[in-house]
């Protein structure tokens, strides 16, 4: 869209308009509609500039995103393109995604900071993040994502950067070796712990960035955590989960919900739930006889 916008208007003064040129909140008009510096800032997405002219120039960009894409959105809707079918399903899919993802932000901010006695226990809890935190140097295969099951079979078994390069050569896969270096507080708890309990020399592969990482540890150091990295570390770990379990909690509840109507054709149903065991102590009901032949 940046490129297309650069395509309808360069150079950035090069839109001109009608009329009294908008001033205050409003950073400019389409075809008499208004764009707000609002619409600007939400166009910038978080956007941190390192000074004030960086920040104008990102500014302009993005307001010249948001003014190309309102007259190509305009054209494409005078050519029909919004009563398609195609556009309608999409258009839907997008609604509801947004939704729920709007939805998911207010549940987040709902969620309250942890006390200040929560985040100092959470702290003692756990030396591994903190007291006893580690940054571990590695050795690295840089791996796309594979979907061949024999291959995956046959990279099962490997314990070497070696060895793996090996037969990524001889199936004709690219990747990459790198050193890098992982830092405990970075790591989810469930996997620093396995990470920690893998003998010396030991292989592991990590998912990361539509690619697969191969690590071997080389070196880990103690580098303990100051005190306020720490606080500040272990409120939001701790937040962060109480989100998640929030957003979990609620949004199971809707989807689990007995009451809604949901009727499936039988082609798509599906699979009904397993039928509960029979309770300890009690005898399972007796099997009905099977029908006579005839």
């Amino acid at each position: 869209m940046a490129a297309l916008a650069l395509a309808v208007c360069l150079p950035l003064s090069g839109c001109g308009g009608s009329g009294k040129a908008p001033t205050g909140q409003v950073a400019a008009r389409v075809n008499g509609k208004e764009v707000t510096v609002q619409e600007v800032q939400a166009e910038l997405n978080g956007f941190n500039a390192p000074d004030a002219k960086s920040r104008k120039v990102a500014e302009q960009r993005a307001l010249q995103n948001i003014v190309a894409r309102k007259l190509l959105a305009k054209a494409a809707e005078d050519a029909g393109v919004a009563k398609t079918p195609e556009f309608a399903r999409q258009k839907q899919r997008m609604e509801e995604g947004l939704l729920v993802q709007a939805w998911q932000n207010k549940l987040v901010k709902a969620v309250p900071d942890p006390a200040p006695e929560e985040v100092q226990q959470f702290i003692t809890q756990h030396p591994e993040f903190y007291a006893n935190h580690k940054v571990f140097a590695v050795d690295q295969l840089r791996i796309p994502p594979i979907s061949d099951p024999k291959l995956i079979e046959e990279l099962k078994p490997l314990n070497s950067l070696e060895a793996i390069g090996q037969v990524l050569t001889a199936h004709n896969i690219r990747f990459s070796s790198a050193k890098a270096t992982i830092d405990a507080l970075s790591v989810d708890p469930k996997l620093l712990d396995q990470i920690e309990k893998l003998p010396p020399g030991e292989v592991f592969v990590v998912p990361a960035q539509n690619m697969l990482i191969a690590n071997k540890i080389e070196e880990a150091r103690e580098v303990p955590v100051p005190s306020d990295v720490a606080t500040k570390h272990a409120t939001q770990f701790i937040k962060a989960q109480r989100s998640q379990e929030s957003v979990r909690r609620q949004f199971g509840a809707v989807v689990s919900n007995p009451k809604a109507k949901v009727v499936y054709n039988k082609n798509y149903a599906p699979p009904a739930a397993a039928k509960p065991a029979p309770a300890a102590g009690k005898a399972a009901p007796a099997a009905a006889p099977a029908p006579k032949a005839g």
